[in-house]
């Protein structure tokens, strides 16, 4: 699998755990499809940074990928402590399209070691975080009816800025390109 494939069901995975998440995707994602969605998604990267975090060739990647790690399961934490707080219910697919792609893009960064995983690792990180930005301003935030689930899509939007702009560095330090 290339890297250009593995960044293409990057976009997939979270395309398709949005329009998962709602079973009729031209109308507007209710509160409890975003807590899924956003769940889902920090999930896969959880699962791409913990890869990171252990096959980065190089310290700059292994620490961007701790950092990431980190970051996401703070995030999911506390999307899962408001739904509790609200009494929103939810579980998260684990076998959906953006689950199997998911896991294709997983199995392509398995596949990689050295200097090649910590390109694809980057290059999949760069198209994810811009993936869920846009995700995050176009139809999370304006999706969102409860106040309290705003606010936390608000806030920590500018840490998966402050992620993409560190893992643009990141790939500029390598000669790995953006695309």
């Amino acid at each position: 699998m290339t890297p250009k494939h593995c960044l293409f069901l990057g976009v997939l995975a979270l395309s398709a755990s949005l329009e998962s998440a709602n079973a009729t995707p031209r109308t507007a994602l209710d509160d409890r499809a975003i807590f899924v969605a956003y769940d889902q998604v920090n999930g896969f990267d959880i699962e791409t940074a913990s890869l990171g975090a252990v096959k980065g060739q190089t310290e700059d990647v292994r620490a961007l990928a701790v950092m990431v790690l980190r970051d996401h399961s703070s995030v999911r934490q506390m999307t899962r402590d408001l739904a509790q707080r609200l009494g929103v219910r939810y579980e998260v697919p684990e076998q959906d399209g953006a689950s199997e792609s998911h896991a294709k893009a997983l199995a392509g960064l398995r596949s990689k070691t050295g200097t090649a995983f910590d390109r694809a690792y980057l290059e999949h990180e760069i198209q994810f975080h811009r993936s869920a930005i846009k995700a995050v301003k176009e139809t999370l935030l304006p999706g969102a009816t409860n106040p309290e689930l705003k606010k936390l899509l608000a806030d920590v939007l500018p840490g998966f800025e402050q992620h993409l702009r560190h893992t643009l560095e990141v790939a500029g330090r390598l000669g790995v390109a953006a695309r």
